[in-house]
């Protein structure tokens, strides 16, 4: 009698087995057994952006003149925080860019902070990626503010790195955030590197491109040229041949898009961030506004 209720189990524990062995194998990449989409969906939600008829309504609730109150608090004042947005339909844990955060954290052992960007990164990229961008402009702008030697890592993928690309641009050259504000000087000033993987709105020929790409080939929502001019020196934006993202392309193999988890790529992101930070631990303090002397006491009573 307990056959045919013992056979089903075991299809079902073989069944999950194979499935975690799945998820393992290809790291959380585009495939059944997790929740990101497949390649014609994440080509779709992220070209809808510039194809929604009105603004999302998140531009007008996170717009900076209507509402200029930051949405966040501020954060410990570590050395360094690095915040990490991930891509489309990645879990908050277990994503692309937790090792490349975790290397930098665990080579700078009680100096680091590490945030994850906690956006929707849903197929609604218009919605959710101008909350994000509000998110990650006020936790920057709040913590130049409240910490003033902190200084800054960002990591993007996918969606991720199209939030972070936009938020480090002037607000007319932005697809999402265009109303949320922009980084105050000392923010901008802060920011020690900027690592990104499969940006949709990758430009070939920057200087900080790196990897196997074609140089004359964009993402699918490319940046104007020179957009990230101010940057640039601090930024490496991670690109392989086969990213249907970062190289658009009608060829939807979805093992391009997730060749950073294998391919060395986080390691080497980490060490470009660190290189950089130590670099910076050489250099000079971030210079702060004077503080205004404060008045003899006979005349602050008068």
């Amino acid at each position: 009698m307990q056959r045919p209720i013992e056979q089903p189990r075991r299809r079902t524990r073989v069944a999950r087995a194979s499935c975690a062995t799945l998820v393992l194998s290809i790291a959380l990449s585009l495939a059944a057994c997790s929740n990101v989409p497949e390649p014609k969906e994440n080509i779709d939600s992220l070209t809808a952006v510039t194809e929604a008829p009105a603004p999302p309504a998140a531009a007008e609730e996170y717009d900076i003149e209507l509402h200029p109150e930051p949405i966040v608090d501020p954060l410990d004042c570590t050395p360094y925080l690095v915040v990490t947005a991930r891509g489309t339909g990645e879990p908050n844990k277990g994503q692309l860019l937790s090792p490349v955060a975790r290397a930098i954290r665990d080579a700078l052992p009680d100096q680091v902070k590490t945030l994850n960007l906690k956006y929707p990164a849903s197929t609604d990229v218009n919605e959710g990626g101008t909350y994000a961008a509000r998110l990650l402009l006020d936790t920057l702008n709040v913590q130049a503010d409240a910490c003033p030697m902190q200084r800054f890592v960002l990591l993007g993928y996918s969606q991720g790195a199209l939030v972070i690309g936009d938020v480090l641009s002037a607000p007319e050259g932005r697809l999402v955030g265009g109303t949320v504000g922009q980084l105050s000087d000392e923010a901008a000033a802060r920011i020690v590197a900027v690592v990104l993987y499969g940006n949709p709105r990758f430009s070939g020929g920057e200087s900080y491109d790196f990897g196997t790409f074609d140089e004359t080939i964009g993402g699918i929502l490319p940046r104007t040229p020179g957009s990230l001019a101010p940057f640039a020196e601090r930024i490496r934006d991670f690109c392989v041949a086969k990213d249907f993202i970062c190289q658009n392309s009608l060829d939807l193999d979805e093992k391009g898009h997730v060749a950073y988890f294998k391919n060395g790529m986080q390691q080497q992101g980490a060490d470009f961030a660190l290189d950089l930070i130590r670099q910076s631990a050489l250099a000079p303090a971030v210079p702060q506004p004077a503080e205004t002397p404060e008045a003899p006491a006979d005349i602050a009573q008068q």
